[in-house]
């Protein structure tokens, strides 16, 4: 046992990490964790690294091929024009070596008709437009120099006597005008013909003749300083050259660029045949054009249309014009990192140029161009997709789904969209970086302005190339990676748990439909102001979210417009057929079908349910009184017949028993009280019909007076109190304490409650109590009088005041069915109301008072006339 202990204790410090290189060995355990923990970045940084690494090695050939495709500064149109335009400035340097004075521009290319060499001249020019402003001037009363004179020369107005001598004189002496010259235009040899409109505008023109040939003299440095020249004359062999003798005798093979302009006496142009250049033929197909299409003579004598009526523009005559640069001088530049000037047409014209500098040793379109052109893009591309491609396939080790467990890959469907998007945006920054190392001016930018040497220059730049394509590449693995879930899921089920719009599609769909439930059930009856302005609100802010897309937004609104036309198609079908279903229950009701329902929803039209159902329950009142008032007509033609039948019946029986004559005095007697009481019923009968008849038809005079109405019922009370008596009847008053006056008619008033007590007494039971209250609230009285009916009440209690109906269906009483009738007629008359209630044998009668305003009370007791109704 002790030596296993010494043994293990010995072994211990084998187990102690080697501490030499303790920065390398965190390095290793660092990337075994990253192995092990995270395997998808760790084999995604071996795969970016190695991408970096194998595409960086075939930038020799990228060069090779981008050389092939690279065009040349100096090759392009406008340069080359630019260098045609400088052979003008050229040839006016040869004039004056060979005339040995100095010749003005205007001296070498206008030449002018016979009489106008004065034209020319500057000075003579300015004297002239002075005399004809002083001819404006001095025009004569009466005419209009502005308008008149503007056209007229200066001979002609000296002939035509529009200048004043005497006024011409006095500027002769003040100095203004010279008298030599002024008797030149009277007789020289010179044509002044030219108006005073015309020579201002030629005045414009030579102006802009002198700015051009300035522009050309201003950029003519950078010309002497990049190129060499040379014009030589055809007929003296004299020439003008920046070059020495050993430039001048330099072969064409020696030249990198090399283009000649020939012009023969007449001032025809032909192209030389040495060119050399990249590429020789397009060099003299772009020269060609450049003087076919005539620069200076063409585009800038257009300009001068003033000039081309008294002259016209001459070009170079007799000379050759050579511009070159070497190779050995373009290769320095390249290697010292210089750069040299090109020229640029201004808008397409040949008048307006500028130069351009071009750096030979920093990234410029010319370069990015070439490696375009061989198809540098589309491979970068196609690495791109399969970098995502292997992330989305590529095994990986282990049981763990990075792309389903851990939330740096489990993103949704639309950040991986955007950064799709955003590495394609990149695209074009990565392979301007690729162009930028490839083409080694990224090292010549680091020798410049680090300081470094070219092999440091080198390897800086590839070091940062490798970074910033392993960087790309990994954000390619990475989106591979995320997109495993789509490849695992499936597209519905990875749209449904991983898309952000497809969750938020459920809101924006129930705000949606919302709105159009909103607007389709938008009620009528209300003020929709507020509902219109959302809608155009809404609009606006999709129209202005359209408008921001620019040329985009064209599909935009043509997807709108199409949506919002299904939308309102499916609106207005839907208004459309709600107006037919509620039109068709309208159409149903007018033919008579009062049970008509509206199960449908009618949205926007939802408020004419209800009055539709208004319409329908009112015609079905309507009917339903008719239907009562023609049963009651029927009812009441029986009841009358009967009513009037039987003491008509018995008055005919008895009159025909005395006409009989064994009758006993006794028997006549009786016979004739019996005539006399049927008779009386008779009356009785048809004077309340008559009495009814006048006051249904208000056809009544009212005798209107103030009446204390609690009195008029106890003393209406007391006199049918034998009747009340004789029923077995016991009335039980509860009135009012105080007076209660109303403007009635005491006879018609009277009249109501003794038909009330009158009915009482006929069809109460007998031992029973009679109620009988009396009381006010506010402005309105109150009289209720109930009873227990003696039989069973089959009537309806709205039918017991028609006329003729009674509480017994037999009709055995001595009732005449119109007491309770006429008692509604003279309340309604008089402005009450009357009411009957039964629960059962209760039977309870409820009359109503209204009484006048207070103010009208407090002022005595007033007359009221007789009132005709």
């Amino acid at each position: 046992m002790g030596l296993f202990r010494q043994k293990k204790k010995q072994a211990e410090p084998a187990e102690q990490p080697y501490t030499a290189s303790g920065n390398d060995g965190r390095k290793r355990r660092g990337l075994k964790r990253l192995r092990h923990d995270a395997p998808w970045i760790y084999r995604g940084i071996l795969v970016s690294l190695a991408f970096a690494v194998v595409f960086s090695c075939f930038y020799g050939i990228f060069r090779s091929r981008a050389e092939k495709f690279e065009k040349n500064p100096l090759e392009t149109a406008d340069n080359i024009a630019w260098l045609y335009q400088n052979c003008y400035l050229l040839y006016r340097d040869l004039c004056n070596a060979r005339s040995e004075e100095f010749l003005d521009y205007t001296d070498i290319y206008l030449e002018t008709e016979e009489g106008h060499l004065w034209l020319l001249d500057r000075e003579r020019r300015q004297e002239y437009r002075d005399l004809l402003d002083l001819l404006a001037d001095m025009a004569q009363d009466g005419y209009d120099a502005r308008e008149e004179l503007t056209g007229i020369s200066m001979q002609e107005a000296i002939l035509e006597g529009y200048l004043n001598r005497e006024e011409l004189q006095t500027y002769i002496q003040e100095g203004i005008l010279d008298e030599k010259e002024l008797e030149a235009y009277m007789g020289g040899q010179e044509v002044y013909d030219i108006g005073r409109t015309d020579s201002h505008e030629l005045e414009c023109e030579m102006q802009m003749l002198e700015e051009y040939f300035g522009v050309l003299e201003t950029n003519f440095a950078d010309l002497n300083s990049c190129y060499d020249y040379i014009i030589e004359d055809h007929a003296t062999g004299k020439y003008v050259t920046n070059m020495s003798v050993d430039d001048r005798n330099r072969s064409t093979e020696a030249q990198y660029f090399q283009l000649s302009f020939r012009f023969d006496d007449a001032g025809y142009v032909t192209i030389g045949d040495d060119i050399c250049g990249k590429d020789a033929s397009q060099i003299r197909k772009l020269a060609n054009e450049a003087v076919r299409a005539n620069f200076i003579q063409g585009q800038l004598a257009e300009a001068m249309d003033t000039f081309g009526r008294y002259g016209r523009m001459k070009g170079p005559a007799g000379c050759t014009v050579t511009y070159a640069i070497s190779t050995e001088e373009w290769e320095a530049r390249k290697e010292k990192s210089q750069g040299l000037y090109v020229g640029r047409l201004v808008n397409g014209l040949a008048y307006d140029t500028e130069v351009q500098f071009y750096a030979t040793s920093s990234y410029h379109n010319f370069s990015a161009d070439a490696y375009y052109s061989f198809g540098l893009g589309e491979i970068l591309g196609l690495c791109i997709a399969g970098l995502a491609l292997l992330g989305m396939f590529l095994p990986m080790p282990g049981t763990g789904k990075p792309w389903m467990e851990e939330k740096a890959c489990a993103v949704s469907l639309e950040f991986l969209v955007c950064v799709g998007f955003c590495l394609m945006a990149s695209g074009s920054a990565i392979l301007s970086v690729i162009v930028y190392v490839a083409s080694g001016r990224a090292g010549g930018a680091f020798m410049e302005y680090l300081g470094l040497s070219l092999t440091s220059a080198k390897v800086l730049a590839m070091a940062l190339n490798i970074a910033a394509l392993t960087l790309y590449a990994f954000c390619c693995w990475y989106a591979g990676i995320c997109a495993r879930a789509l490849r695992e899921l499936g597209l519905w089920r990875y749209i449904r748990q991983r898309s952000m719009i497809y969750r938020f599609f459920p809101f924006i769909k129930g705000k949606a439909v919302g709105a159009y439930e909103a607007v389709a059930h938008m009620d009528l009856t209300k003020d929709a102001n507020w509902t219109i302005v959302k809608l155009l609100i809404a609009n606006a802010v999709i129209l202005l979210l359209i408008s921001s897309l620019w040329v985009g937004g064209f599909p935009v609104v043509v997807i709108y417009s199409v949506l919002l036309y299904i939308i309102l198609r499916r609106y207005v079908s839907q208004l459309q057929k709600r107006y037919r279903i509620l039109l068709k229950a309208v159409d149903e009701i007018a033919e008579g079908n009062l049970n008509v329902s509206i199960p449908e929803d009618l949205g926007i039209f939802e408020p004419f349910r209800e009055q539709v159902f208004k319409i329908q329950d009112g015609l079905q009142k309507a009917v339903d009184t008719e239907v009562k008032s023609q049963r009651m007509k029927v009812e009441l033609v029986t009841n009358m017949s009967h009513d009037l039948k039987t003491p008509l019946t018995a008055i005919i029986t008895y009159i025909n028993l005395l006409k009989e004559k064994d009758i006993t005095p006794e028997q006549r007697e009786e016979y004739l009280n019996t005539l006399e009481r049927k008779s009386l019923r008779l009356k009785s009968l048809i004077e309340d019909l008559f009495e009814f008849s006048k006051a249904s038809s208000q056809n009544i005079t009212l005798n209107i007076m103030d009446l204390d109405i609690m009195n008029l019922l106890k003393q209406v009370a007391f006199e049918m109190s034998d009747k009340l008596g004789e029923a077995g009847l016991d009335v039980r008053m509860n009135l009012t304490e105080e007076k209660v006056i109303l403007p009635l008619d005491s006879q018609k008033t009277y009249r109501i409650y003794e038909n009330l007590f009158g009915n009482i007494a006929k069809y109460a039971l007998p031992g029973t109590r009679v109620y009988v209250n009396g009381f006010r609230i506010g402005d309105t009285v109150i009289i209720t009088l109930k009873n227990i009916s003696a039989q069973e009440i089959t009537v309806d209690s709205s039918e017991l005041t028609e006329r003729f109906v009674r509480g017994d269906a037999s009709r055995n009483t001595e009732g005449s069915g119109l007491g309770l009738a006429i008692a509604k007629s003279f309340m309604e008359l008089q402005g009450g109301e009357l009411a009957l209630e039964v629960d059962g044998d209760l039977f309870k009668v409820t009359t109503t008072w209204h009484m006048p305003q207070a103010d009208a009370l407090s002022q005595g007791a007033p007359e009221y006339p007789e009132r005709a109704i």
